[in-house]
């Protein structure tokens, strides 16, 4: 396995595990109107991880990384992730994962490594690339990793009340 699939394996295990001790209760409690909650963010990753799926998929066939992004505040309302049940949306979030590792399992290392100016990541990446920074499929699925690790991180430092 390689290095980036085993990392999104062992993010996978170990958070499931850590999300599954919140209740459903803590789950949907909000700091503000303005932030999003536990459900909302977890859900926010589920749709990370349907884009991003699409183009660690595609991004092995062009010849340039440009994607399309997406409007990510509309895709948690439309989605309604705020009355979706908690289980569920932690079942949705390991198996699309577990999916994206396989993806990324397969992904020939000369197709991860391979260098391109033509790209987008100043529009649609986590840790946003210069567009005079030459970009990989690695960069984006690296970001990908790096992005599910913050809203984790932001989702388990919730307060329980």
């Amino acid at each position: 396995m390689n290095d980036l699939a085993s990392e999104l394996n062992s993010v996978i295990e170990s958070s499931e595990k850590k999300l599954k001790t919140i209740t459903e209760q803590q789950s949907a409690k909000k700091l503000s109107q303005k932030k999003w909650s536990s459900k909302e963010i977890l859900g926010h990753l589920i749709d990370s991880s349907v884009n991003n799926m699409i183009r660690f998929v595609k991004g092995q066939f062009k010849n340039d990384l440009v994607f399309c992004g997406y409007d990510q505040n509309k895709w948690v309302n439309a989605q309604n992730y705020q009355n979706a049940e908690w289980n569920f949306l932690i079942d949705l979030w390991k198996l699309n994962n577990l999916q994206i590792a396989r993806i990324v399992e397969l992904i020939p290392k000369d197709v991860l490594k391979r260098s391109t100016k033509n790209h987008n990541y100043d529009q649609i990446a986590w840790r946003e690339l210069s567009k005079d920074e030459s970009a990989t499929l690695e960069y984006l699925i690296e970001d990908y990793i790096g992005h599910m690790k913050h809203h984790l991180k932001q989702i388990f430092i919730l307060p329980e009340k």
